[in-house]
């Protein structure tokens, strides 16, 4: 008996250049057990163009092209997309394990050896369409995922190139371990129930797109909202958030003497030391401003105030950890170490668009984020690492040390501000 077991990837390519994305498993009983090729080719016009998940949308094709007659073992499609960590995704299914997976491809996966020797490059980049039988001479198995193939017990491959939009190409594979192969017949109706899920493959493709590139440039919830449809200039809502605002120390002076690609080096590190410890704190970064960064963790209930403020405090925490271990980037060689500033503050913003009729950006306003603001620049004359508004310290649980009161640019009055106390007792979350 021929393993079954699937794998993903099929191909000698290591594990560590996809990111599974989805995974959908149909119970037996609800897989289709009978249909025609004109049926599939009509669900494919009409319900399956309503289906939202990717991965539920394949293996529907999958199973329906089974209950049709045509005896498939593996299906694959891979379609390429704009972002800025990968450059496609490729849904995959086998009939024996019954499930599909949705998984993103890093842009890396490009270089390997393994992309290079791989037949959905070939349909890609180069339009081919790849048949080969799996049963006859292995010396004929001139990629090597045929040779998988043929030892999980496939008989005929068929790679077909499809025309997305936009000049983009997608590709099918289909796998058979029917005695003798797919049928001629068959290929046909493969390469017409192919250009028609290719339509819908570049539907969610373009969803993807536009999804990816929103959640790159405005974060992922804001790019949410936007695809909601708050887009209309002047839309916002008042919500309370911790803002934090963060800068790097000193950058006018290094970015001086460094070139401009190692300054775009130095600060793509920077910000992204600050951006895994945001994520991982459920934080939110709205924007990069040179070598600034503003961000807000949204306080959903007033309930979970003091939770909010921990997390903006733990993520600050290991930001700033994150950026002094920097020292030993390669950008830095020679370099003094870098140094930053983030501000804390807990109040309530407009959080919506602003801007010119056809240029918008959707950000947080109001007078909290001038303070954050303000603040953040006592923090870079003080020379500390980190500096809290008196809000925040209200309702933060833990120690902090005041500063004493400021007269910040710009606004009235003074402020108490704070600090971590000098002996290190605060906690980090």
């Amino acid at each position: 008996m021929p393993d079954s077991t699937p794998r993903q990837p099929s191909i000698p390519i290591p594990e560590r250049y996809f990111r599974i994305e989805d995974r959908f498993e149909r119970p037996a009983r609800q897989r289709p057990q009978a249909g025609t090729i004109s049926e599939l080719a009509e669900w494919l016009t009409g319900p399956a163009r309503k289906i939202e998940r990717l991965a539920e949308l394949f293996d529907e094709y999958a199973w329906r092209l089974v209950a049709a007659g045509i005896p498939a073992m593996r299906l694959t499609a891979h379609v390429g997309t704009l972002h800025p960590q990968f450059t496609g995704f490729g849904v995959q299914w086998w009939r024996d394990a019954g499930y599909t997976t949705d998984t993103a491809i890093l842009h890396e996966v490009r270089d390997t050896p393994g992309y290079l020797a791989n037949s959905i490059r070939c349909c890609i980049e180069f339009g081919e369409t790849i048949r080969r039988r799996l049963d006859g001479p292995p010396d004929g198995l001139d990629f090597p995922v045929l040779a998988e193939l043929r030892a999980q017990g496939g008989t005929d491959y068929l790679a077909l190139p499809v025309e997305g939009v936009r000049g983009r190409r997608f590709a099918l594979t289909y796998v058979t371990d029917r005695p003798g192969g797919f049928a001629e017949r068959e290929l046909d109706d493969l390469r017409r129930l192919s250009d028609l899920l290719a339509m819908l493959l570049a539907s969610h493709g373009q969803a993807r797109i536009a999804r990816n590139l929103l959640g790159a440039y405005l974060g992922a919830r804001t790019g949410e909202r936007v695809l909601d449809g708050q887009v209309r200039r002047g839309q916002g809502e008042e919500i309370r958030v911790v803002i934090w605002s963060s800068d790097l120390r000193g950058f006018t002076e290094r970015s001086d003497r460094l070139s401009g690609q190692q300054t775009i080096t130095l600060l793509n590190a920077f910000f992204e030391a600050q951006a895994q410890a945001i994520a991982a704190h459920d934080g939110e970064i709205l924007k990069f401003m040179g070598d600034g960064l503003l961000a807000i963790f949204t306080v959903e209930d007033a309930l979970f105030t003091g939770h909010a403020t921990r997390s903006a405090l733990a993520a600050a925490y290991e930001a700033t950890a994150a950026v002094r271990r920097l020292v030993r980037h390669p950008a830095l060689a020679g370099e003094p170490p870098l140094q930053m500033v983030v501000a804390l503050h807990l109040g309530p913003v407009v959080y919506g668009n602003i801007g010119a009729a056809d240029r918008l950006d959707f950000t947080v306003i109001g007078p909290a984020v001038n303070l954050t603001s303000r603040m953040e620049a006592v923090g870079k004359q003080r020379e500390i690492e980190l500096i809290t508004s008196a809000a925040f310290a209200a309702a933060y649980d833990g120690p902090l040390q005041s500063l004493g009161p400021h007269t910040l640019r710009g606004l009235a009055g003074a402020h108490e501000l704070f600090t971590l106390p000098s002996d290190g007792t605060a906690e980090s979350g």
